[in-house]
């Protein structure tokens, strides 16, 4: 019988992989940084309300496994301590809080060495993390399965588009050449025998642009929790809604172009951005025609989508982002790019746009928007799409593909 090792820092999807993995009775052991019911996370969430250092510590408390993973969970807070001196100790710039991040994982993933496989057929990786644990894992003969959770070229799409638009973000670090400096090895393309993808998006740029075998990839998209299904959507026409950071990835300057662009044609549309943005962004010429709300938090961001008239994402690179799956259960019709790795279908619930084509983008806003008729079929079609691809609906198909697994 199969038996997974599920490894991820922090409190991904609130712990739903492992969750599913211990449900289906394939978890043998879920390796993570730390959390506050278990391990030593456990005693610093006790420190909770204290001065100071009260408000992390909330946060930590704040990370809690279910129940039912307590008795397979293993923590490895110390790489984790040790990146917080680090970091404290250390200049703040990006190129060193990257470093640092990144030796932190590869001494959890030795830590998790340290501790054993068990009894463990397989193991399931995020993108790679945990360098030495995929290495030690491929050279025991155990399987592993790595979640592509975002396109492997996303670096290389934003670095184009930053040339092409100057400006507007500061050039980056060079990852890949710090990730290399220690750790050489691309464990995710070298070690990894089966490749989850959430979209086809990702799948394809894994095959054209990195070389791996069709046959050792499957596309699982994501899903949404039901309780978005539930909404009753009041939407305000002509109130367009995008939400993520607003950056270069998200393509936003797109979305900045199109407002303008039907501007100029006489339409009176709102768009609202909700999520973090820079002031470089904010404050780009072209996007006067932008409502920046900033980050709101997850507890009140329903109210967004229930006010809104369509939904957007522009995107550049994803894997298969969430909040398109948002959009269909509030019942949004939704204008996308292929590469936001959606699960719309063209025409049908919305509109699958090229990547960095304005007009197409305007084009399609204004189509949903000024034919209530269509807009109407498309919110209708959009929340019977969404009941498609529930977490419960995730689930079934993660472990179904799983079992598959040699």
């Amino acid at each position: 019988m199969k038996k997974f090792i599920v490894a991820h820092n922090g409190a991904r999807h609130s712990y739903a992989l492992p969750y599913f993995f211990a449900q289906a009775g394939l978890l043998e052991y879920f390796y993570t940084d730390i959390c506050g019911n278990v391990g030593f996370g456990k005693i610093f969430a006790q420190g909770k309300s204290l001065p100071v250092i009260g408000k992390p510590l909330s946060r930590l408390a704040g990370r809690q496994v279910p129940p039912e993973l307590i008795p397979h969970t293993h923590t490895f807070a110390i790489p984790y301590f040790k990146f917080l001196w680090r970091n404290w100790l250390s200049s703040k710039d990006e190129e060193t809080k990257f470093y640092l991040n990144c030796l932190r994982t590869i001494e959890s993933g030795q830590a998790m060495i340290n501790h054993g496989f068990g009894n463990a057929t397989h193991l399931y990786s995020m993108l790679g993390e945990f360098a030495p644990l995929l290495v030690a894992a491929n050279e025991r003969g155990i399987k592993i399965a790595s979640d592509v959770y975002i396109m492997l070229s996303t670096n290389k799409i934003l670095e184009a588009e930053r040339k092409e638009f100057p400006g507007w973000e500061e050039s980056p670090p060079n990852y890949e050449e710090i990730s290399k400096k220690l750790f050489p090895e691309k464990v995710l393309l070298t070690r990894t025998d089966f490749f989850i993808c959430p979209s086809e998006a990702v799948q394809t740029d894994l095959i054209d642009n990195y070389g791996i075998s069709p046959q050792k990839t499957v596309v699982v998209p994501y899903g949404v929790k039901p309780d978005w299904l539930e909404l009753n959507p009041q939407p305000i026409p002509r109130r367009i809604l995008f939400v993520g950071s607003a950056n270069l990835r998200k393509g936003i300057h797109y979305l900045a172009m199109a407002a303008e662009q039907l501007h100029q044609q006489g339409y009176n549309y709102e768009f609202r951005v909700a999520g973090d943005v820079t002031p470089e962004i904010k404050n780009q010429p072209i996007c006067k025609h932008l409502t920046f709300l900033d980050r709101i938090p997850r507890n009140e961001i329903q109210a967004e989508f229930i006010k809104a008239d369509i939904f957007v994402l522009p995107s550049l690179a994803e894997g298969s982002a969430g909040v398109t799956y948002e959009a269909l259960a509030t019942g949004l019709p939704i204008v996308t790019t292929k590469a936001a790795g959606s699960v719309v279908e063209n025409g049908i619930q919305g509109y699958i746009i090229p990547e960095k084509d304005t007009s197409a983008l305007a084009n399609s806003i204004a189509s949903i928007v000024e034919d209530r008729s269509k807009r109407d079929q498309m919110a209708v079609a959009a929340r019977e799409r969404a009941k498609d691809f529930t977490w419960d609906k995730y689930q079934q198909r993660l472990i179904e593909t799983l079992n598959m697994m040699n």
